[in-house]
């Protein structure tokens, strides 16, 4: 039995979304409407920030909150950056914030007609 392939990609940034819940829809759609489709997912969970300290007595008030990660390349980072924050309405205080991380490599499943694109040379500008 011979040991299966591993493409590993190089080139990928993960963009990490903490945005109020409900709109995980918005943000995913976002990105995807600009051509990030692999590697995305969101989870539920609870925090509290310095706005949340404005509750009644001062008290820390728990916001649900929802957690999307997904996996891009470099070149697509910054319009997939932009398009989440204005789909998330980031720019409100308290709705959240975005940020990215250069990753060493990943691995995984990349169909064969995908890994002979990717493989490819680009063409020279000149």
């Amino acid at each position: 039995m011979s040991k299966p392939t591993i493409t590993y990609l190089t080139d990928v940034v993960m963009v990490t979304v903490v945005a109020q819940r409900g709109h995980e829809e918005n943000i995913l759609k976002a990105a995807q409407d600009v051509g990030a489709t692999a590697g995305a997912f969101s989870f539920h969970t609870k925090g509290v920030g310095v706005r949340e300290r404005l509750g009644l007595l001062g008290l820390a008030v728990e916001v649900e909150m929802s957690v999307v990660y997904l996996l891009v390349s470099s070149e697509q980072q910054d319009i997939v950056v932009d398009h989440i924050y204005r789909a998330g309405n980031l720019a409100t205080p308290g709705m959240g914030y975005v940020y990215t991380t250069p990753l060493e490599k990943v691995a995984a499943y990349i169909p064969e007609s995908l890994r002979e694109r990717l493989e490819k040379p680009k063409p020279s500008a000149g």
